[in-house]
């Protein structure tokens, strides 16, 4: 699913000093495993989900999705990778405050222009499926973090990706909240989704098949 040659990214700060974010990463990411990519604050590994994630390019190195190089695509052809193959699920949720749970969670299929009927299929099928099928009509704010987490898995559910990118999606929660989350990210991977998790938490980390530690931009044993 994913492959990384030596990807490096270096920004420039206003004061003209170069910052390698990343410094060499090799790895790969087989389809329907359950990664976790760990290190602290400042380690590089947000800025390798954002290449992963098609959110970003790296400097230098080579990234392949799904047996696409990702490094030579412009950003149109990025756009329409990450609306068909990458659904993520976002520490601070994400969701649109101003839509329902519903119309949230339907956002992805709009913008594949998925038939009006099958979107409505599809959305009460993924809200029934993380237990918020009675809260359908109710606006973010309506819904405590758990639940608004639960609309960003259903979200993801819906968009139907083969990659789930999950950036510290308990950060938010408490304990069991975040518990119900990861059970819920475990099942998407049961049925055949690949899941990176991006966290600093060793507990959430542990669950997944394989850990990548991230040290200074740099992956560590």
């Amino acid at each position: 699913m994913i492959i990384t040659e030596n990807l490096t990214k270096i920004y420039s700060t206003d004061g003209g000093v170069k910052v390698k974010a990343l410094d060499g990463i090799s790895l790969e990411i087989k389809d329907g495993e359950f990664i976790s990519i760990v290190g602290a604050s400042g380690s590089g590994k947000t800025t390798l989900m954002n290449i992963i994630g098609c959110l970003d390019i790296p400097t230098e190195g080579k990234y392949t999705l799904d047996g696409s190089d990702i490094s030579l695509l412009g950003s149109g052809e990025l756009s329409r990778i990450r609306s068909r193959k990458i659904s993520f699920v976002f520490q601070g949720f994400n969701l649109i405050p101003s839509l329902t749970a519903a119309e949230n969670v339907e956002l992805p299929l709009i913008y594949r222009k998925t038939e009006p009927s099958v979107r409505k299929r599809t959305v009460a099928e993924a809200l029934e499926a993380v237990g918020l099928a009675k809260r359908a009509n109710h606006l973010p704010s309506e819904l405590s973090g758990g639940q608004q987490q639960r609309v960003a898995i259903a979200r993801a559910f819906a968009a139907d990706a083969p990659l789930i990118l999950a950036d510290e999606p308990c950060g938010n929660l408490d304990s069991r909240s975040g518990t119900d989350v990861m059970e819920m990210l475990h099942g998407l991977n049961r049925i055949g989704k690949t899941v990176v998790l991006i966290t600093h938490d060793e507990k959430a980390a542990m669950t997944a098949d394989r850990q990548i530690r991230i040290s200074d931009g740099k992956v560590v044993v």
